[in-house]
């Protein structure tokens, strides 16, 4: 009884190490809610990140969305933990602000152009025409006035005058609509709700980049567009005229800690969001690994090269997050349980030959004490074991598997024997004392 009960302890002490070694060499399981990092209310980045959000809803991934500034603060929220993924304008990330790596990337989603409207008489000469106007670069923190700093800087024109302003894209369309500014820059989508409101409007224009391939060439992650005119509304034939813009790619960003199969499902929907392409993106162009300037993430970079792992393809995931629990807790049962059961009757088998022949070599010291027993004394003490072994073995009767029965009567039937040879030999030693 007491070697079972330590078998079944043992067996129970491998399960339990098994399940904690399993806990640090496995994978983690996938989260069942992320963070998502998005942008100004309104903005296009809001608007995805509601459409993300609806969509992981089905799949059983819950999405908080948190509303910010712009690109700048989604990074410096993803550097300090604050949120899990986050849209952020290519061209934003600089390695020396990442010392310790945490960020990754997984996937450029569209272009979003540079759009810099402005009131009064048509320009041709690009960004230095608007020095000394009253501008607005986009909200602090966001990506639009990072993009606008470095244009600005790289034409050797300043931002830190009175003139220039930082004003949310709903601000600053307000202002110019309202003649309080002369120019304001958006990096947005076409379909942003201030960019439509402006391109509307018969009294603000759109300026054009005439040395397109020079910037494309000094900023790595800026590409020209191209708007042919009535591209974006062929029926109020908007932009009234072909203009080229300058475009960084939407990214999306995470952490380094993000469990792959997150990052999986989330470039599944952005696959489904992005890839049927826009007025100017290609179909099947996004998602894609070229424009991101951040370090991908392993599972982004499987993602893009081979597409979704066969589990992530095949399951929903709500269930493969459900799968990967139950492989944590069948991985003892295959590594602990099944291999016992297959050797369990070995050890049986072992364990009740063991007693047989601890019997019998009790049986047989009994024998040889009952032939030599010097005194009536010691022949009684023979016998009471002999009697205790009989005992033992009744009880072992029913502990024993059937395998053993056979082996335990014959025993009894021996010890039965012996007893009668000492109970013979007392009695003659009882009649005849000398």
């Amino acid at each position: 009884m007491k070697s079972r009960f330590t078998l079944w302890t043992l067996a129970v002490v491998l399960t339990i190490a098994v399940l904690w070694v399993s806990l640090f060499v496995m994978d983690p399981f996938p989260p069942r809610r992320i963070v998502v990092a998005t942008g100004q209310p309104d903005g296009t980045y809001d608007a995805l990140g509601r459409e993300y959000q609806r969509r992981l809803r089905r799949e059983g991934l819950t999405v908080e969305l948190r509303r910010t500034a712009g690109s700048v603060e989604n990074l410096d929220l993803l550097r300090r933990g604050g949120v899990d993924v986050a849209f952020v304008q290519g061209g934003i990330y600089q390695p020396a602000e990442d010392p310790q790596q945490r960020l990754r990337g997984m996937a450029a989603i569209y272009r979003e152009p540079l759009w810099i409207f402005y009131r009064g008489k048509p320009i041709g000469d690009g960004l230095a025409s608007l020095a000394g106007r009253r501008l607005s670069i986009g909200a602090p923190g966001s990506g639009t006035e990072a993009v606008a700093r470095a244009l600005f800087d790289a034409l050797g024109l300043s931002t830190g005058g009175a003139n220039v302003v930082r004003l949310t894209s709903a601000e600053a369309r307000r202002a110019l609509e309202e003649d309080r500014i002369d120019a304001a820059f958006f990096v947005a989508s076409y379909a942003d709700v201030n960019v439509v409101a402006l391109l509307h409007r018969p009294d603000v224009h759109l300026l054009g980049f005439t040395r397109d391939v020079a910037f494309a060439r000094n900023f790595r992650y800026l590409t020209p567009v191209r708007l042919d005119q009535g591209l974006l509304d062929l029926k109020v034939d908007l932009p009234r005229q072909e203009v080229t813009l300058m475009a960084p790619a939407a990214l999306l960003l995470c952490r380094e800690s993000l469990h792959p199969r997150v990052v999986e499902q989330i470039l599944t929907i952005a696959r489904d969001v992005h890839g049927a392409g826009s007025l100017i993106d290609a179909p099947g162009r996004f998602p894609t690994r070229e424009g991101v300037d951040v370090p991908l993430h392993d599972a982004a970079d499987s993602f893009l090269s081979r597409g979704e792992s066969l589990l992530s393809r095949v399951l929903p995931y709500w269930a493969l997050r459900w799968f990967l629990q139950m492989r944590l807790l069948l991985l003892p049962l295959f590594a602990v349980w099944v291999p016992l059961f297959g050797i369990m009757p070995m050890l049986l088998n072992w364990r009740g030959n063991r007693v047989l022949q601890q019997l019998y070599a009790a049986l047989r010291d009994a024998e040889a004490e009952v032939a030599t027993a010097g005194g009536e004394a010691a022949l009684r003490d023979v016998i009471v074991r002999i009697e205790a072994l009989r005992k033992r073995i009744e009880a072992l009767t029913q502990r024993l598997p059937l395998k053993h029965q056979r082996d335990l009567y014959h025993c009894r039937l021996h010890v039965s024997l012996v007893l009668a040879e000492a109970r013979e030999r007392l009695t003659r030693m009882v009649q005849q004392p000398f």
